[in-house]
């Protein structure tokens, strides 16, 4: 018996209770029953677990997930004696890699998984089959590391719309020797990696700021900017990011960048990851008019990466409020829980604007039809119930169903 309080402290050091942590139970891509406990408290530990038993038998091995970013908070954030470097935030799904080991500590599978999930949905799965193995495999000839990237791209739609790629994989980060690398230091084994956007270093008492990269030279340059304080500097990324995506949109309607991953040690020289936005997305998350539907539009999209299309109704049938739960959580990093329970109508027509968008198209009158054909004796009240029940996504339209039905039901009276 698994003592769920040890587990807290030996594995996440006490940044998490037992109600953090969710037991599971799952086979592998490759047939491995695994089964232990994953965080879902948005820290460090964040999509973290603890696989207790590897085919029945007891491993006790952690897996580190990519934690959750945190904004630059104070000038303790970076210290002095490190360059920082500043990458492209991309816009798609966390992808982990991590080495299964079984009660000999021996490597039996290369797992994929994503944050919140012990094991990579099927349909993720379809996707990064799609990408080079090659480099993966590479790597894990002599290492043992989590290799943790971004799966990107048109078959995996999210805000920022990456048009020059169909699907395919950056490194992020490689978590190895209990700390993140940045994604340079292991660019040598052939993965590709997100453009280096900018370089922040501290030099004769002066914070530099320059741009690295050409992706956006017809936006940005490559400029110098000078700071008197880390605070004034990375206030210059938020101004740049700002002004690169206005511009960008002037012309192509869309925005360039979601923005920026830090890599950087802190005033004590302890290795961080530190997200960093636009001045204008910065803007909104201070709004007292509630959170705006860009915000909620990427963690609803984010709810059904995690899920899948297929998982969801089954969820949805057994718990209403599941995907609100998910959705508060993934808010409240950004937003005090006063303005997103403001939201909350918001919040739920979104999630349901978007649940029916992603469905396969169907008529009403096909819906109906069916309705009568799988219940032929069931009277108008009931045949709503079963209306309600299988299409929760298109409660809108329940008028025009009940309609529908009851001109069948007439008919068929006559």
């Amino acid at each position: 018996m698994v003592d769920i309080d040890v587990v807290c402290g030996k594995y996440f050091d006490d940044h998490v209770k037992p109600k953090h942590l969710n037991p599971f139970d799952e086979t592998t891509p490759e047939g491995n029953h695994i089964q232990g406990y994953i965080c879902v408290k948005p820290n460090r530990y964040m999509g973290s677990m603890l696989i207790t038993h590897v085919n029945g038998e007891e491993t006790n091995q952690f897996i580190q997930s990519m934690p959750k970013l945190h904004y630059f908070r104070d000038s303790r954030d970076i210290g002095t004696e490190t360059v920082s470097y500043c990458y492209e935030k991309l816009d798609g799904t966390c992808l982990i890699l991590y080495p299964l080991k079984n009660s000999q500590s021996e490597i039996i599978e290369i797992v994929p998984k994503i944050r919140n999930h012990p094991i990579m949905p099927a349909h993720f799965r379809e996707l990064f089959n799609r990408v080079d193995q090659k480099p993966i495999k590479d790597y894990y000839k002599k290492n043992k590391g989590i290799l943790i990237f971004e799966l990107y791209g048109i078959l995996n739609p999210h805000q920022i719309l990456h048009y020059d790629t169909g699907i395919g994989i950056k490194l992020l980060t490689v978590y190895d020797y209990n700390m993140f690398w940045k994604p340079d230091d292991y660019k040598h084994y052939g993965f590709e990696i997100p453009d280096l956007i900018f370089k922040l270093s501290h030099v004769d008492r002066e914070w530099v700021l320059k741009v690295t990269t050409d992706k956006f030279k017809h936006y940005l340059g490559r400029e110098i900017y000078i700071s008197p304080t880390n605070i004034d500097a990375i206030d210059g990324i938020k101004d740049v990011l700002e002004k690169l995506n206005k511009e960008y949109h002037e012309y192509n309607k869309i925005n360039a960048i979601e923005g920026v991953v830090i890599y950087t040690s802190d005033s004590k020289c302890n290795p961080r990851m530190l997200k960093c936005k636009p001045r204008d997305i910065e803007r909104e998350h201070r709004s007292q008019y509630g959170v705006p539907r860009r915000s909620i539009t990427k963690e609803v999209l984010k709810y059904f990466d995690e899920y899948g299309d297929e998982k969801i109704k089954e969820i949805y049938l057994e718990d209403e409020n599941h995907h609100t739960e998910f959705i508060y959580r993934m808010l409240s990093e950004e937003y005090p829980m006063e303005l997103i329970k403001l939201s909350s109508k918001k919040i739920e027509r979104v999630f349901m604007q978007i649940w029916e968008a992603r469905q396969i198209p169907e008529s009403l009158y096909n819906i109906s039809d069916q309705l009568i054909a799988d219940n032929p004796d069931a009277d108008i009240t009931t045949l709503m119930r079963e209306f309600a029940r299988k299409y929760p996504m298109k409660k809108k339209q329940a008028n025009t169903i009940y309609g529908i039905l009851k001109r069948k039901i007439n008919k068929q009276g006559e």
